[in-house]
């Protein structure tokens, strides 16, 4: 009588062995066929990528030291805008990528200097700008000027009121 049990049981152990060792196939399959139509799609994400890589560039033809390109320092630029500490501008440019474009290869990102150098061009770019718009106003309000002293150093604080801005009316 007991070897009648324990031979249904193992009959019972060997039909559920073998549908797991079915389904377990038929998974496998399943998750060979997602690997490879994952390795499809990334293909094609990374030939949709304007950008492919990020890290200096030398320009085509031209002999040198390699520069970072434009869009590195619109980034770089924006980022510093926004008052993103220098230190931090690495990490979020890399966040930014790895979300917005995961097909763009981050060979190097600008050093600490890179972006500190940076604070100067935006001035300078600010400084430009500013003189473009008071170029172009036909009229300036007014145009006040406050020197005042902080830490022994000078500052010059200009005031103005361009025709072209809601105060001015």
């Amino acid at each position: 009588m007991r070897a009648n049990d324990v031979e249904i049981s193992l009959e019972s152990c060997k039909k559920e062995l073998s549908n797991a060792l079915n389904e377990n196939a038929i998974l496998l399959n399943a998750y060979s066929e997602l690997q490879e139509r994952y390795e499809d799609q990334k293909k094609q994400l990374s030939s949709l990528t304007p950008i492919p890589f990020i890290g200096k560039v030398r320009e085509e033809g031209k002999k040198g030291a390699p520069s970072w390109p434009l869009f590195v320092w619109e980034m770089l630029l924006e980022q510093l805008v926004n008052g993103t500490p220098p230190t931090a501008v690495n990490a979020n440019i890399r966040s930014i990528v790895e979300r917005v474009s995961p097909g763009t290869e981050i060979r190097q990102l600008p050093s600490i200097w890179t972006i500190r150098r940076a604070r100067t061009v935006l001035l300078t770019v600010v400084q430009a700008l500013a003189a473009y718009r008071l170029a172009k106003a036909g009229k300036w309000g007014q145009l006040n000027s406050d020197e005042t002293e902080r830490r022994q150093i000078n500052f010059q604080d200009l005031v103005i009121s361009i025709e072209e801005d809601e105060l001015f009316r």
